[in-house]
């Protein structure tokens, strides 16, 4: 199936205090390693990052190998970014993901690619807690688009994401499904501080069983 990915490097950073899409992290920014884990899995996908506004990133865009476009509602965090990338996609399906879950890998978008496709909206696996991931998840981009450009236009504090995902009838993948992939426990490792940073190097340094 023809798919587009996005992925959101527009976050503020306010914890971590300084712009996380180009921390390091096995010597490449989180951008950079974002990218590459979505063309080892999705390939060939189109792969598009997602910023906040058109002077984020305007230096470090020449060093990432793939094309920028940016909030078309500003100031509305994820939902913003999923917003932009439902209103320019191309294809019938899209992947989102955000460039601050460096331990994700190929592996896992595959089995989540596997189980694109039937009438649910959404593609989305739930952590080891049950919590969902709409930050590394399938959209349909006709069902998704309608709900997700209502919703940020509404004169009220949108809802946070997952709920917005349960009004799309979501196709869940449980964790015992990718349970047996390497870490699987630590794949949604989230960057918000440099301490999130440092435990993240030193997982990726981990040698292999």
């Amino acid at each position: 199936m023809d798919i587009e990915a996005y992925i959101l490097i527009g976050g503020r950073s306010s914890r971590l205090g300084r712009d996380k899409a180009f921390a390091s992290i096995g010597g490449a920014p989180l951008a950079g390693h974002a990218l590459k884990i979505v063309m080892e899995g999705l390939e060939p996908a189109k792969t598009t990052f997602v910023a906040g506004n058109a002077s984020q990133f305007a230096i470090e865009a020449i060093t990432l190998d793939a094309p920028f476009i940016f909030d078309l509602v500003p100031d509305r965090g994820p939902l913003g970014g999923l917003h932009a990338a439902l209103s320019y996609a191309q294809t019938p399906w899209i992947f989102l993901l955000a460039c601050d879950m460096p331990l994700l890998t190929p592996d896992l978008l595959k089995l989540l690619a596997a189980r694109v496709g039937g009438d649910l909206a959404v593609v989305i696996p739930a952590q080891a807690d049950g919590r969902l991931q709409p930050l590394c998840a399938f959209y349909k981009v006709t069902d998704a688009y309608k709900l997700v450009d209502d919703i940020i236009h509404r004169p009220r504090v949108s809802p946070p994401m997952h709920e917005i995902i349960r009004e799309l009838n979501p196709n869940i993948v449980q964790f015992d499904e990718y349970s047996h992939l390497p870490d699987a426990e630590e794949l949604f490792l989230n960057i918000n501080t440099a301490r999130d940073l440092e435990s993240a190097r030193k997982i990726e340094r981990k040698p292999s069983a």
